[in-house]
């Protein structure tokens, strides 16, 4: 399976976001971490767009059982998401996309999409349009609940097992989320208007640069107990880290349709070796104190328990040259 090269990317126009911004010195205190964004952002098309598109084709066609899923009261939803992109994209990226009449192109691929009663399922020719996975929500008998999924890039997540779950059931393996912003996410889902995005960023350090990287809530289980291991990118020591561990940063954004009423929420990833970092003394201080602080259950969650050792020490002597 091709992959991406990695930390290679740049946004096609200029970004205001800081998709490290979780990555916060101090003590550790979960929040949403969400902010307003401007609609004309509500996309990212940047350098990769060709090379991760050509991954997420070679994915659909090997792994689509695993990658899409949508349920009958998710479909006019997803109809209207494409509309929505169909909409978006020739606008904000005319050297990227063309839209005449019906159907919309996607020049640096040369595809073509039927916007309204095309063959393709509208899920799947959005998940061939953009880098970013899609993930909607609807309520369902007065309980929000993710209905459809085009989740290509996961990080250690399963789309099956969270398919037609509610928030509680979605985020149950998260430490400190019911305590801490369980109430205020439902709070911000109620009040979530249309056109009115936001955005927020999450990160996680992982041994392998792979963009499709899914696990089961037994595999995280297994991997936190020392039962299961995964297979790194090659052996991780504090001084090979810089190019054997890598962040990955996502950039989500949330957005309420104006038709169905359903909720969109995107997943962006960005792959980056420590070494990116070593190079740049303020981003690695901050990454460097985010690891430190992190607690002990959302590192186990994340998957990095067998790593953070190596990728502490290597960033902290990078700080320190």
């Amino acid at each position: 399976m091709s992959e991406p090269t990695v930390g290679k990317a740049t946004p096609v126009k200029p970004t205001e976001y800081n998709y490290t911004k979780q990555m916060k010195p101090g003590p550790y205190k979960m929040t949403m971490g969400l902010e307003p964004m401007n609609p004309a952002d509500w996309m990212e098309i940047d350098s990769l767009y060709e090379e991760e598109m050509q991954l997420r084709r070679e994915i659909l066609e090997d792994k689509r059982h695993l990658v899409i899923a949508c349920q009958p009261c998710a479909k006019e939803a997803c109809a209207e998401m494409l509309q929505m992109l169909a909409d978006f994209l020739p606008k904000e990226y005319p050297e990227h996309f063309h839209k005449q009449g019906n159907i919309l192109t996607a020049l640096k691929t040369n595809e073509t999409f039927e916007i309204d009663g095309g063959a393709m399922d509208p899920l799947e020719a959005c998940a061939r349009i953009v880098q970013e996975d899609l993930c909607i929500m609807q309520d369902v008998e007065g309980t929000l609940k993710f209905t459809a999924g085009a989740v290509l890039f996961p990080q250690r997540w399963s789309l099956l097992e969270k398919i037609g779950a509610d928030m509680k059931a979605i985020h149950s393996p998260v430490p400190k989320f019911h305590k801490e912003v369980s109430k205020p996410v439902d709070a911000f889902m109620q009040r979530l208007s249309p056109p009115k995005p936001f955005w927020r960023a999450n990160w996680a350090i992982t041994d392998h640069p792979q963009l499709f990287q899914p696990l089961t809530e037994e595999d995280i289980t297994s991997m936190t107990a020392g039962e299961k291991k995964r297979d790194a990118f090659q052996e991780v020591t504090p001084e090979n880290a810089g190019q054997t561990l890598f962040t990955r940063c996502e950039r989500e954004t949330l957005v309420r349709f104006p038709k169905t009423q359903a909720i969109l929420f995107t997943i962006r990833t960005y792959i980056r070796n420590l070494a990116w970092y070593a190079a740049r003394p303020n981003e690695c201080a901050t990454l460097a104190d985010a690891l430190r602080n992190l607690p002990e259950d959302l590192t186990n969650y994340k998957t990095m328990a067998h790593i953070k050792d190596q990728a502490q020490e290597y960033l902290d002597s990078a700080i320190k040259t």
